[in-house]
């Protein structure tokens, strides 16, 4: 696994927390590190730069549809595989990050307001903060796939 470090250069070439987060575990769900950046390059910034729910969340959760998600009409039985390890990986995250799951409330910035996220990028909030949450979002998510 990359290290903290390796997540903050990336960081400092514009690859979000959700980008790496799926990039991370492309391999395990068969796709390319590209096709991961590419997957979840809109997720960035609390998803849609609004500061709502951590890259580092929505990239495994993606990694989760990839593996388990249902795809044929009427699978409810994958539907509810997909939803269990859903509903885990979610829950346990909470755990992790005392209960947050938005950017706002992990970060403590507003991400909508673009100075603000500038600010956050400049003194170091994002770099300090997002690599430890990426890290601990890969490892429940690879303990769940």
């Amino acid at each position: 696994m990359l290290t903290d470090e390796d997540f903050r250069k990336r960081f400092r070439e514009g690859m979000d927390c959700s980008m790496q987060a799926l990039a991370e575990i492309a391999d395990d769900i068969y796709i390319t590190e590209e096709e991961a950046y590419k997957l979840a390059s809109c997720f960035g910034a609390g998803m849609l730069i609004s500061g709502g729910a951590c890259g580092a969340i929505t990239g495994p959760l993606i990694a989760l549809g990839m593996k388990y998600g249902n795809c044929e009409p009427n699978d409810f039985e994958q539907k509810a595989i997909v939803n269990s390890k859903r509903i885990e990986f979610v829950t346990r995250v909470k755990e992790a990050f005392g209960g947050c799951t938005s950017c706002k409330d992990l970060l403590g910035v507003d991400l909508m307001d673009p100075e603000t996220r500038k600010i956050a990028r400049e003194d170091g909030t994002i770099e300090r903060r997002c690599p430890g949450l990426i890290r601990i979002s890969i490892e429940i998510l690879k303990d769940i796939l």
